[in-house]
């Protein structure tokens, strides 16, 4: 069991409070940069789905006009539901980041930053700096772990509702101005606030754990900014956060070792090729490669064989065969059904009339645990209908740290999540605004062609 001898809640306060806004160094604005195009373009994508849908139809209720735009939704909200909305929308479609030990990181942080930056007025660099601040608290919390599948997310719980809404509410809180008091209290707002639960995996509830994120993020900044008062030690006081979340596992003096030296964005962040679960993404690119190479139509082939690590099998991939779209994200049976027959995964992979194609060879495709894989990793085996046997094990992926994208195919990715939803222009000056986002004097040149 863990234990601490320090008063981490507060010395993170006192981080986020304090440290130099000129530390961010040219590498950490260029991740933020990639970061920006590529959840921009992702929420823009799913403006329609109906989780989205039903967000802002939900917010709108509320009568909540405001100063924070809605990416693609033509709106403007208050800066609390314009985050839910947008968390919601930018991790609805499963095609966002991964990083950092948090899991779903920038949805789960960078909508907050983003409309608190346009409630204050913030300008590029500050923004820049905010999200900073907000990946490291979030990122230092995961260190607690050698794997970060232990502890919340072993018992149950999703790393960004877990990690991330301290990423939230520090960069709000920074934006903000709060005293270091101020941040320990918005802490202990947030802490009671953090939860999500993996049983709610291929549902909109998922996605609706990033919006909670961002909106408990703007939430307990906003509050704690007023007066609002909390436990000022809620990470490691009894019955705090690491007591009960974390059920006391872990080594909670670690976070704050090494805190912003450097700052952990500079690590870079793991970019989607494919819109669904990254734990089918390796065995999606074997299958992919393998038809190419061998030249095999779907009609060729008679069975596929697939093996990836035992825990990413159990426990995320949850759903042998999809009864609905969302499971389809979660299914590593069905992604590699849908590569093998369509030679892609897309948008129409998770539609319902793609889950009734694909039904007819699910047949074709057997998954298997493997114990000798690393958590990152996939091996295929083909055997077409005249007997031959074509096999590849995939242990690099594109857009990964290994082999991480590069700008112009992260615009291409962009562009095409929002053609047809923005103007030809105000896609072009959106891709302007976000490469030049440490010049702007205004975040809203961001988010205005973003608006649709």
């Amino acid at each position: 069991m863990g234990t601490t001898s320090q008063p981490v809640t507060r010395a993170l306060a006192d981080f986020v409070h304090g440290a130099p806004g000129t530390a961010v160094s040219s590498r950490a604005t260029d991740v933020v940069k990639q970061a920006m195009l590529d959840l921009c373009g992702v929420t823009v994508a799913a403006s329609d789905e109906d989780s989205s849908r039903i967000a802002l139809t939900y917010a709108q209720a509320q009568g909540a006009a405001g100063s924070s735009a809605v990416l693609g939704a033509r709106t403007r909200l208050a800066p609390t539901l314009a985050a839910l909305v947008n968390g919601t929308a930018g991790h609805a479609l499963d095609f966002d980041d991964i990083g950092l030990g948090a899991g779903h990181i920038s949805v789960a942080i960078v909508p907050a930053v983003l409309a608190v930056s346009e409630l204050v007025g913030a300008d590029g660099p500050a923004f820049i700096d905010a999200l900073v601040i907000g990946y490291e608290v979030a990122h230092r919390l995961t260190t607690m772990y050698t794997d970060t599948r232990l502890g919340p997310y072993a018992a149950g719980y999703h790393k960004p509702s877990v990690y991330s809404v301290f990423g939230a509410t520090s960069g709000a809180a920074r934006l903000l101005g709060l005293t270091a008091d101020q941040t320990a209290y918005a802490f202990g707002i947030a802490a009671s606030q953090s939860g999500g639960l993996r049983a709610n995996f291929g549902t909109m509830t998922k996605p609706l754990h990033a919006g909670l994120s961002n909106r408990s993020g703007v939430e307990a900044a906003l509050l704690a900014q007023a007066g609002f008062t909390a436990s000022a030690e809620i990470l490691e006081q009894r019955f705090g956060w690491h007591d009960v979340i974390c059920r006391g596992e872990g080594d909670l003096d670690i976070v704050l070792s090494g805190l912003g030296a450097p700052y952990a964005v500079e690590e870079g962040l793991i970019f989607k090729q494919y819109p669904c679960c990254g734990a089918n993404h390796y065995a999606i690119d074997a299958t992919i490669a393998l038809m190419r190479e061998s030249g095999l139509q779907a009609s060729d082939v008679a069975h596929i064989d697939v093996w990836i690590e035992r825990r990413n099998l159990n426990e995320v991939l949850v759903y042998p065969w999809p009864r609905t779209g969302l499971e389809g994200k979660f299914s590593l049976a069905y992604n590699v059904a849908a590569a093998f027959a369509d030679g892609a995964i897309t948008v129409d992979t998770f539609t319902e009339p793609a889950l009734q194609r694909l039904s007819a060879i699910k047949d074709k495709v057997s998954v298997h645990a493997a114990d000798e894989l690393p958590q990152n990793g996939a091996r295929v085996e083909i055997t077409s209908t005249d007997g031959r046997v074509f096999g590849r094990e995939q242990l690099i992926l594109r857009g990964s740290l290994a082999e991480p994208m590069t700008w112009p195919e992260l615009e291409s990715k962009f562009r095409a999540n929002v053609r047809g939803r923005l103007d030809p222009s105000a896609i072009d000056d959106a891709v302007e605004a976000i490469a030049a986002l440490d010049k702007q004097s205004s975040i809203t040149a961001v988010t205005e062609p973003l608006l649709g």
